[in-house]
């Protein structure tokens, strides 16, 4: 229904800023879902060790900044807050460090996870290497008793 007293302001388009928070809330806020179920889920996996949990549980925490920021930048863009633009900024200013010390745990872990499979693939060669069962197949069955003669 149209009515008569609109303001002339209310049929213009969205200004930049305007649509630019308006994305910034919409997909802030799905993202920050996405980021808080992935790191859930990472954080589950690896709820044997400690130490695979901690990019999980960067993740949930990256997901609630970014979270915290889109709800802010709604506000900003409704004008409820009269300081929701600071809010705004502080909270992706978080969840940007976060995201910086997930990359840094991620990269690490992975030079770990890298460097064990090197030594256990070393170890593996190693103690086949180490056994005289490779230079004959059949020196198991053969070795002190043999069977047929």
């Amino acid at each position: 229904m149209i009515s008569i007293d609109k303001e002339k302001d209310e049929n213009q388009p969205l200004n930049k800023k305007a649509r630019s928070l308006a994305d910034i809330a919409k997909w802030g806020k799905i993202t920050a879902v996405f980021l808080i179920i992935t790191g859930s889920l990472s954080a589950l996996s690896a709820i044997v060790t400690l130490l695979g949990a901690i990019p999980g549980v960067l993740l949930i925490i990256s997901g609630v900044m970014l979270m915290r920021s889109a709800k802010a930048a709604a506000a900003l863009q409704e004008g409820l807050e009269e300081n929701a633009e600071e809010n705004m900024l502080e909270h992706y200013a978080s969840f940007i460090k976060m995201q910086f010390f997930y990359a840094v745990s991620s990269v690490a872990l992975g030079i770990i996870a890298f460097i064990l499979v090197a030594i256990f693939a070393v170890i593996g060669i190693m103690a086949y290497h180490s056994t005289d069962t490779y230079d004959t197949p059949d020196s198991y069955y053969y070795e002190n008793d043999p069977v047929f003669e």
